[in-house]
């Protein structure tokens, strides 16, 4: 299935399809009136649409919708900005694809750059979930700082802490909202480490390998997916 992304509703009839898009669709795939094509809003809906109109920007109508309920369990990843942008905008394509509901970058003590490109990341994760045919795309949060996001977010958080031997296990979870909390380059520091443990934050380690921020995101969310599934 080829799948496209538009913001649309239940209610809507026709979807005006933006220009690259609409070039993709005639130039690569070939298609023309009365050809079908699916699209998702990327929050659960699928719609099959039918070519009713060629030029710049095409115009579909909506044949068909049919709606797909979300995981029980949501996944969420709260991450430091890496020093390289592109592992960064790397995690966000590959969590898209494997199925997260949330990602927020956190600023941390040793966190080396401060800021994302979110307009960046909104592209990417619409390009990932058309490329994994996923029909809902993960929201991308405004960065916070770790202090506020552990205060303020109530999911169950799990941090990937090397100077702990805890192992992800299934009897870890307690809650359908999940968040795994991963740090920086250098670590978390040893008063984040604290106020984790003073939150009931629970540690866990993915082994000995020392593994970069982006590879630990992926690993701990493939496991939590495992687990939850």
């Amino acid at each position: 299935m080829n799948l496209f992304f538009s913001n649309f509703s239940q209610t809507d009839n026709e979807i005006i399809v933006n220009e690259n898009d609409s070039k993709h669709i005639l130039k690569s795939y070939r298609k023309g009136i009365g050809d079908i094509l699916n699209f998702t809003n990327g929050n659960g809906l699928l719609a099959e649409c039918k070519i009713i109109e060629k030029g710049k920007k095409i115009k579909v109508k909506i044949v068909k919708i049919s709606k797909r309920k979300p995981n029980k369990v949501s996944i969420h990843i709260a991450i430091s900005p890496l020093k390289n942008p592109s592992r960064f905008e790397w995690f966000v394509e590959k969590a898209t694809e494997i199925g997260i509901k949330e990602i927020t970058p956190i600023i941390t003590k040793h966190s080396e750059k401060k800021k994302v490109n979110h307009e960046r990341l909104e592209r990417i994760s619409i390009s990932s979930l058309k490329q994994s045919n996923q029909l809902f795309k993960p929201t991308i949060n405004c960065t916070e700082k770790f202090s506020d996001f552990i205060n303020n977010n109530s999911d169950q958080k799990i941090m990937a802490n090397l100077k702990t031997k805890n192992i992800l296990k299934k009897e870890s979870i307690n809650s359908n909202q999940i968040c795994l909390v991963i740090g920086p380059e250098g670590g978390f520091s040893d008063d984040e480490i604290q106020e984790a443990k003073n939150n009931k934050i629970t540690e866990v380690s993915f082994g000995d390998n020392r593994l970069r921020s982006e590879t630990a995101a992926i690993y701990g969310l493939s496991i939590l997916k495992s687990l939850t599934s």
